[in-house]
């Protein structure tokens, strides 16, 4: 429920839409309205929101301190998880480093 402000991806004109900007976050969104499409984004440029907390230090909300934190079914995503996904990535890399060695020194021989 925190509201957004408008900004623009790029500074030069006929280039980007406009985007909307939660400071809550601090992350940039697409707009869910058709109208904003033909906003140019440029319009409002790339440091608007910025310029705006600068001016204006009060008009910038608090930031909320609560992660995020992944679930199934209710129940919180361990990190062994991500830690077994990044091992098992790890090991299809270097099995797939090991073959490409293997077949072109077994090609030049």
């Amino acid at each position: 429920m925190q509201s957004l402000l408008p900004v623009g991806l790029s500074d030069i004109p006929m280039t980007k839409t406009v985007k909307l900007y939660c400071p809550r976050c601090e992350d940039i969104y697409n707009p869910k309205s058709s109208r904003h499409g033909a906003v140019d984004g440029a319009y409002f440029g790339t440091s608007f929101p910025h310029m705006l907390f600068q001016v204006h230090p009060n008009y910038l909300p608090s930031k909320n301190l609560e992660r995020y934190v992944p679930r199934i079914f209710g129940f919180k995503v361990h990190d062994i998880a991500n830690q077994q996904r990044f091992q098992d990535q790890a090991r299809e890399r270097y099995e797939a480093k090991r073959q490409l060695k293997s077949n072109t020194s077994s090609s030049s021989s």
